[in-house]
């Protein structure tokens, strides 16, 4: 097998929990509004971010189901037709890096008169994550031709940093700062730093730190593996 027949790949990506920042997307107004809690809700591999939905001019006692895309939230209005409920924020389709946003709609139903109220906001979710296109490289092209890496649910206005690992840190990468309320970036890097090794398997760990910490949060690890294919 000729080195042209091997990639060097980046595998195996699994993510930490990260507190999203705070701040609530505006719902429309009408009789009867919702807003969610946070600007942005980054799901991570142990599942997704909790959402809590606030809400007014709905009937008292009126019975109330939050839905949009995959939360689902019943709950119930109380005396003042105010409610306040938690639930899951909205999982994207993919656990791939990327982001959602996602329309919530309380539809709320009055069993003694059998009124009916409505009221929508919309929620932004991401993935924290890292993915990169192409996945692999040939190596007789890892000097020369670069990847796409695609960074959310990372810290906004946060530099991320890439540590490559072998049983200590031999390589940097800066990639440039995380925007928007989900941490969000895309940027041409080398797959593999110049001058490493392409036989060897590294452990590859992105964070928001400008110094490696095996405690930081948020972060991403995967594998940069030798492949033969």
């Amino acid at each position: 097998m000729t080195a042209s027949h091997r990639r060097l790949a980046l595998l195996a990506a699994t993510a930490c929990a990260l507190p999203a920042s705070a701040g609530a997307l505006a719902a429309p107004a009408s009789a009867a509004t919702i807003s969610v809690d946070k600007a942005c809700y980054v799901n991570t591999a142990t599942g997704p971010a909790p959402l809590t939905v606030t809400g007014s001019g709905f009937d008292p006692g009126e019975s109330v189901q939050i839905a949009g895309g995959t939360t689902v939230i019943d709950t119930t209005a109380g005396a003042t037709g105010s409610l306040t409920a938690t639930g899951s924020a909205p999982e994207l389709t993919t656990k791939a890096a990327g982001t959602r946003l996602t329309t919530l709609t309380a539809t709320g139903f009055d069993p003694a008169t059998g009124a009916t109220t409505s009221a929508s906001t919309q929620a932004l979710s991401a993935n924290l994550a890292v993915s990169t296109k192409p996945l692999s490289v040939p190596v007789n092209e890892l000097s020369k031709r670069k990847v796409t890496f695609t960074f959310s649910g990372f810290t906004p206005g946060k530099d991320i940093y890439g540590y490559y690992l072998r049983k200590r840190v031999v390589a940097t990468t800066r990639f440039g700062k995380a925007t928007g309320p989900c941490g969000t970036l895309k940027h041409k890097a080398f797959l593999l730093p110049p001058g490493q090794s392409t036989t060897v398997r590294y452990g590859l760990v992105f964070e928001s730190v400008a110094r490696y910490s095996k405690t930081a949060f948020p972060r991403v690890t995967a594998l940069v593996q030798f492949l033969t294919l």
